[in-house]
């Protein structure tokens, strides 16, 4: 008998058609989330999920499953939504899909930092509204922004996605400094210069990026005690998760001009967000679509089918994550 796989959402069709070769699987053809509630007793009658970040798999879930399940293929490098240490507790494996969307994530990061720096979203807004044609000729005001090249870019973590970044960068003239847990080695820096201290990193950025995973460590690893640090030209760019700011203290500076602009790919709640950002003409929003391209979501779906193929077949998993 073929082992049961349920996929919680949509995935690639070359990913379902792979998918359905070896397993006996049920699909979400409407797309729509399933309520934590109706997921817990769903697993009961599977052996894997394909699971997103879309899914609340935390503590409730697990409490409610019979034993049935076995391993959750996630399909998104972060996993914060899934109760890790009670998956763990309960033998259910856990796999992510690291590595395939460093690319594309690096890429929106660069637009954000470009998109910031220049106003984009401000100058979208006033050509799309018919303002433009009333605005008087400013050669030292109008849609002024800042220059990227020879600026200092700060990042926040210096994994596989923060080094991805900071190769983009270079190609654009910035100059790379960074926080990390640890130095790295001269190859992996690259030509970064390593700060110890976070607080002293700030003071020097013109552009600061955040890529560091959600964890207890990281959680408004930008706040209101050191947001100040920051020069009053600087912008601050999250592509990682959103509990990574504290919303008040960036809505803060942002709103009181201590900071010049704000570039945001994900948040605190999301997709309900705190509603002040939409607010801010120096706040430019996305809807946590780092990864949405073609060729990383197909790289996404495809890992975690393997790796769900992988724990049936008695093969090392390809990216484990308990």
């Amino acid at each position: 008998m073929k082992p049961k796989i349920f996929v919680t959402r949509k995935i690639s069709d070359s990913a379902e058609d792979k998918l359905k070769k070896d397993f006996d699987i049920t699909l979400n053809l409407n797309d729509e989330p399933v309520p934590s509630s109706e997921l817990s007793k769903i697993a009961n009658d599977y052996d894997g999920f394909i699971s997103t970040g879309f899914d609340n798999i935390g503590e409730d879930f697990f409490s409610n499953i019979n034993g049935r399940l076995k391993i959750i293929a996630q399909v998104g490098v972060g996993y914060d939504n899934i109760s890790i240490d009670t998956a763990k507790k309960k033998k259910i494996k856990v796999t992510n899909t690291p590595d395939v969307l460093n690319e594309s994530v690096a890429e929106i990061t660069i637009l954000l930092i470009l998109a910031t720096s220049r106003r984009i979203g401000e100058a979208f807004s006033i050509v799309k509204s018919g303002k433009w044609k009333y605005q008087k000729p400013d050669l030292t005001k109008f849609m002024v922004g800042n220059a990227v090249i020879g600026k200092k870019l700060g990042i926040i973590g210096m994994g596989r996605i923060g080094r991805e970044v900071a190769k983009c960068a270079k190609a654009l003239g910035m100059q790379i400094i960074y926080h990390n847990r640890k130095k790295l080695s001269n190859e992996l820096e690259n030509g970064a210069k390593y700060y110890s201290n976070l607080d002293t990193m700030m003071q020097n950025c013109d552009f600061l990026s955040i890529h560091t995973p959600a964890t207890n460590e990281t959680k408004n690893i930008l706040n209101k005690l050191n947001i100040g640090l920051l020069p009053k030209h600087g912008v601050v760019i999250n592509t990682s998760r959103g509990s990574v700011i504290e919303d008040d203290a960036l809505i803060d500076a942002l709103e009181n001009k201590k900071i010049f602009a704000a570039g945001l790919d994900v948040f605190n709640n999301e997709p309900d967000l705190d509603m002040r950002y939409l607010a801010l003409d120096n706040c430019f929003v996305l809807p946590h679509i780092g990864s949405s391209t073609h060729e990383t979501r197909l790289a996404m779906s495809m890992m975690a089918v393997d790796n769900i193929y992988c724990f049936f077949n008695g093969k090392p998993l390809i990216s484990e994550v308990v």
